[in-house]
């Protein structure tokens, strides 16, 4: 049997010693360098999804024939309706993608379920610190789910009865209400409907306003209606009135949030290309509009 010598078993050691101490050396090389690989990529990420200072972004979410749209300013945030009851994770999915847990603002322009369906998990899962909505009730499941997670949440909503100026960051918006308390046909004219304005862009929202709201909006003072962006009123559906209105607007965009395009008006659609605007329907992916004051960035996913 050969006999190991001390000076073996002395060379053994030192050389087990210098491999650990190596192993453990690039260990945790890996492990730091992964961690801050992740890092830097979280960072990135971050980076990427945050409106900067100096920019508004304003996101149309494919969420079918209903609407839902987020407008960013800086960390500054609103919310105009919450689409059905089941198409809100789409919204909280973007809510946690991007880190959003406050809502400045959270606008319902009036209580059809394609517009308040959400309402209730929006509110329940941030925090919202004003809640805006039209001057009337309704007696229909999604708006009294609506009313629960305001009481569950401690909510008082303000009801909009005369023009509301007011700001989001450096941006700035006015809600024009309704003029009547009652309409011919459904609440689809009790919509509120907004103008938001950053530099020389601007966004007119309009909610589902049909035949006698858009008459109104043609004569409301305080309104000019020239709007670069336009969220064309009720998902594209005609009016006797649209094309008098389109034409007001003029807009430079124009997004029509639907499940089909089939469902959209030609004649509105003929009208909006007649003018030259750019046509973007929400079937076709989500529509995110990125403006510095000056010019306009528009991606659709």
């Amino acid at each position: 049997m050969r006999r190991i010598r001390e000076r073996d078993w002395l060379q053994a050691g030192v050389l087990l010693l210098v491999s650990a101490l190596l192993i453990g050396c690039l260990l945790g090389f890996d492990h730091h360098e992964a961690e801050r690989a992740d890092t830097a990529v979280a960072t990135g990420v971050a980076e990427k999804q945050r409106v900067s200072a100096d920019e508004l972004k304003v996101t149309f979410f494919d969420v079918e024939k209903s609407d839902a749209i987020l407008i960013e300013q800086a960390d500054f945030r609103m919310l105009v309706d919450t689409s059905f009851d089941d198409r809100a994770d789409v919204i909280l999915d973007y809510f946690s993608e991007h880190g959003i847990d406050t809502l400045d603002y959270l606008i319902i322009t009036h209580f059809d379920k394609d517009h308040v369906g959400g309402a209730d998990k929006i509110l329940d899962a941030v925090k919202v610190k004003r809640v805006l909505e039209p001057d009337y009730t309704v007696d229909k499941k999604q708006y009294r789910e609506y009313r629960e997670a305001m009481m569950r949440n401690g909510i008082v909503p303000l009801s909009v009865t005369a023009v509301e100026h007011r700001k989001l960051g450096k941006a700035s918006f006015a809600i024009y209400p309704p003029e009547q308390k009652q309409y011919s046909g459904n609440d689809n004219d009790m919509s509120l409907v907004i103008s938001l304005r950053y530099g020389s862009q601007s966004f007119l929202l309009t909610g589902d306003s049909e035949m006698e709201r858009i008459a109104e909006l043609l004569t409301e003072p305080e309104l000019n209606l020239k709007h670069t962006v336009l969220k064309v009123p009720h998902h594209g559906i005609k009016e006797k009135n649209s094309a008098a209105f389109l034409e007001q607007v003029h807009p430079e965009t124009a997004v029509i949030t639907c499940k089909n395009e089939w469902y959209v008006s030609r004649s509105v659609k003929k009208t909006l290309l007649c003018m030259d605007a750019d046509l973007y329907l929400t079937c076709h992916g989500t529509v995110t509009c990125i403006t510095d004051g000056n010019t306009m960035e528009i991606l659709q996913e």
